[in-house]
């Protein structure tokens, strides 16, 4: 007897994955091992990046595979990366820590859930959760030389999630032939990656959370462009 199994199960597999990282990483926040809570919303990000991919391989998109895949954001990318906060900087600040740490998860769920109401088919309206999350997780230990630096940060990327800013999507196929394009350069470019991950990682991060400003007054200007040529 045959035992058939549900292609579907393996994107939902990766995603669940991504969500146990950022269940693990809020035990890690809970023993005050920043480090390795930050690794592992790193971690939860890679998962979060190919579900998407393993879905359209596997021919196995499907409306519960997002709704799992928002479940999971809202705990990785939120609610880990709040927590880690707090117990990285935030509890200092008493019932203020709590309430500004609070803001992630609350701005993940939100940001999320107008998404899966009215997704876009070309921009991300709002930074998306994954992004605020990384950034929070390679940001950690900066606290140490700027004050308050974590309780601006957490506002600031809660703002920026619930923001209408837009911001762009990841088109593997035009990533795909910017690599065939530039294949000689990949060797260098993967060891300067390995070299310097975290650094690199996060002037991606960095550069990406203000284009979400740039997209905005380029969208702007040419509606209003538009209107004043009518």
């Amino acid at each position: 007897m045959k035992v058939r199994i549900d292609k579907s199960i393996t994107p939902n597999i990766v995603t669940l994955s991504s969500l146990f990282c950022g269940f693990i990483s809020i035990i890690m926040s809970g023993y005050s091992e920043i480090f390795f809570a930050a690794l592992l919303i790193i971690l939860a990000a890679f998962f979060d990046s190919i579900d998407g991919f393993v879905a359209r391989k596997f021919k196995a998109s499907s409306n519960f595979g997002k709704e799992l895949d928002s479940l999971a954001d809202v705990i990785s990318f939120g609610l880990a990366p709040g927590y880690l906060l707090y117990q990285a900087s935030l509890y200092k600040y008493g019932n203020l820590g709590i309430i500004v740490g609070a803001l992630l998860p609350i701005s993940a769920a939100l940001r999320l859930a107008r998404f899966n109401l009215k997704p876009s088919s070309k921009f991300f309206e709002g930074l998306p959760s994954t992004s605020a999350g990384l950034t929070t997780a390679l940001l950690q230990g900066f606290y140490k030389f700027i004050p308050m630096f974590y309780l601006i940060l957490t506002v600031v990327l809660s703002i920026l999630m619930v923001s209408k800013l837009k911001y762009n999507k990841f088109d593997i196929q035009k990533f795909k032939k910017f690599i065939e394009k530039n294949f000689i350069l990949l060797p260098f470019a993967l060891l300067l990656i390995f070299i310097f991950f975290k650094w690199i990682l996060l002037v991606a991060i960095s550069g990406y959370i203000f284009s979400g400003l740039l997209n905005s007054l380029i969208y702007y200007y040419s509606n209003h462009a538009e209107k004043i040529n009518i």
